[in-house]
């Protein structure tokens, strides 16, 4: 082997280590950016969980202050910005879904 072929050689495994190195490192970054959107959907899914669920409770509170006139339970809602008109629907068979009257 001449020089030439030795620096030619050398020269491209030295490419290919550092092209072995940029790889790796682009990996792991890749693993944790999808980590990271992971946990992002996982809290975005407990949120709309949560959403129906509070939801429900909103139209058993607003249900409840109608049938006992009880004026601590209007209080609730009003105090928290959420308005239910009964007579709306979301879906056929649903109940309307409460809304904050404002943004806070």
């Amino acid at each position: 082997m001449n020089r030439i072929q030795f620096f030619v050689l050398t020269g491209l495994s030295s490419l290919v280590v550092l092209l072995l190195i940029c790889h790796i490192f682009l990996v792991r970054y890749a693993t944790y950016d999808q980590n990271r959107l992971q946990q992002a959907q996982q809290i975005v899914n407990q949120a709309q969980d949560w959403q129906g669920k509070l939801k429900q409770l909103a139209v058993r509170i607003y249900t409840d202050s109608q049938t006992t006139k009880d004026p601590g339970l209007n209080g609730l809602l009003e105090r928290q910005h959420i308005k239910y008109t009964p007579g709306e629907t979301n879906a056929p068979g649903t109940p309307a879904a409460p809304t904050p009257s404002s943004t806070r």
